[in-house]
């Protein structure tokens, strides 16, 4: 399967955006200097108190350990190999609940519109974007994002093919 999906041209489509989606500081290459943008954004943007910074400064530690650890470099072609590798593991799933944990910055177990849209704004997609991406996972309709909303479409965003599945929508249009 995973080598299927290497071949899939909108899978590689979608890689090539959450890539991008993560490289922050936009010098191709992915790094925890991208990651320390996004927690410096995440805290600035979405005004955590001193508690919240400091919950998602621990989750930082966590996500990049997961990707590599401090000396984490990825290229493109580097970070496509890694995500046909992983996509079938539990690596999706893992990574799925973590991002939440950080999006989710007032730890209520939701993620509300209002912190997708900081959550956009951390990873510089437009924030037109953000209402019909969020209602697309929103798939209960009922105005936010479940955890398990959340990791389903993360999930499927790292295995599914179909270009009509509403995970597409996990890291801004595609």
């Amino acid at each position: 399967m995973a080598s299927d999906l290497a071949k899939n041209e909108f899978w590689l489509k979608k890689m090539t955006a959450r890539f991008h989606a993560m490289d922050l500081n936009k010098d191709e290459v992915l790094s925890k200097a991208d990651f320390d943008i996004f927690t410096e954004r995440i805290i600035q943007i979405g005004k955590l108190n001193e508690a919240q910074a400091e919950r998602n400064w621990k989750l930082h530690s966590e996500i990049v350990s997961v990707f590599g650890g401090e000396n984490l470099k990825l290229t493109l072609a580097d970070f496509i190999e890694a995500q046909t590798k992983y996509s079938t593991g539990d690596y999706p799933s893992i990574v799925a609940h973590k991002i939440f944990d950080v999006i989710d910055t007032d730890s209520n177990g939701v993620i509300s519109y209002n912190e997708w849209v900081v959550y956009f704004e951390c990873i510089g997609i437009d924030v037109k974007h953000a209402r019909p991406c969020f209602d697309a996972l929103d798939t209960n309709k009922d105005g936010e994002l479940s955890r398990s909303e959340f990791v389903d479409a993360m999930i499927n965003f790292h295995r599914c093919t179909d270009e009509s599945h509403p995970s597409r929508f996990a890291f801004g249009p595609i």
